[in-house]
């Protein structure tokens, strides 16, 4: 059997000693490296995915969120032959998390990877067509990801988004009223912040410790009230890096589905969705003012049980 990799060289935290570090071990694995690629421009990683994986037994991943969103995307256009792997060396890495691999440690993810990784199946998810790794998101502060400058990221790492999220922090909430169906039942309400996900969770947060990544449903929370003492408790959870979402009910809808619909019913969102850090390849207009959450297509996966 062998296997095939796609890396990106520009990621915060690449280095070539771990690149040569993963084909080291799943050469010692038993596997022979069919190809190993360079991903050289927005969007490659999509059109490598399609020339590897019929010809590759499993293909792995080199790079951030960012290259495994264009790798699901990918992977929901084809029938997929190759078991996908990612080693995540960028920024925030929150798919480390969901691959029970290390957010900043790509060496010790390798030897875990290559000798303890099974295959399994891991849910995607849709949004307006366009496939979805792990989070799609809209309103208060959601576009930051997005709007880092990269040469800033790569200097600063977590940093540079502090740097960014000061605009919408001065500009404040924006109320986006609206109307959701989900599980049967439809509902008018605010919005000031929307994160749906498929991940344990976001922006380097546990939000989910015990969400199923194969259940077929994808979790939802809608913030309809923000003030200064959310916040600050907000905070004191984010510095352990783990915010229990139960504490918060009186200030959002947290729900599962495998569907769900929102027509916005006011003035839309001051910025374009956020789909796995990046900006959406749609923007939303009065006369296109509905976002449609469909579950993806199940992606194969090699990852540690824990």
């Amino acid at each position: 059997m062998n296997f095939s990799i796609i890396y990106n060289p520009i990621a915060t935290k690449f280095s070539q000693a771990a690149l040569d570090h993963l084909i080291f071990k799943f050469v010692e694995r038993g596997l022979k490296l069919n190809t190993i690629a360079k991903s050289e421009y927005s969007g490659h990683v999509i059109k490598l995915i399609k020339e590897l994986d019929p010809v590759s037994d499993y293909l792995i991943t080199f790079g951030g969120d960012g290259t495994v969103n264009e790798a699901f995307r990918a992977f929901n256009e084809i029938e997929q032959h190759s078991v996908y792997a990612h080693i995540s060396v960028g920024t925030t890495n929150d798919m480390a998390n969901n691959f029970n691999l290390y957010r900043k440690d790509a060496i010790k993810s390798i030897d875990k990877l290559a000798e303890k990784g099974k295959e399994t199946v891991m849910d995607s998810l849709i949004v307006n067509g366009e496939p979805v790794c792990y989070v799609s998101s809209f309103g208060y502060i959601a576009a930051v990801p997005y709007l880092v400058n990269p040469t800033l990221k790569k200097k600063l790492g977590h940093s540079a988004y502090v740097v960014a999220a000061l605009p919408p922090l001065m500009r404040g909430p924006q109320k986006i009223k609206a109307t959701y169906t989900a599980n049967g039942k439809t509902k008018d309400t605010n919005i000031l912040l929307a994160l749906i996900t498929t991940s344990k969770g976001m922006g380097g947060i546990t939000l989910y410790n015990d969400v199923d990544l194969n259940d077929g449903k994808f979790e939802v929370c809608l913030i309809h009230d923000i003030t200064p003492a959310l916040i600050a408790k907000i905070f004191g959870e984010y510095l352990t890096d783990s915010i229990d979402l139960s504490k918060y009910l009186e200030y959002a809808d947290v729900f599962s589905t495998d569907e769900l619909h929102i027509k916005f019913t006011g003035v839309l969102p001051y910025d374009d969705l956020d789909n796995d850090g990046n900006k959406a390849s749609f923007s939303l207009t009065l006369h296109e003012n509905e976002l449609h959450y469909t579950m993806g297509k199940k992606i194969k996966i090699l990852m540690p049980e824990n």
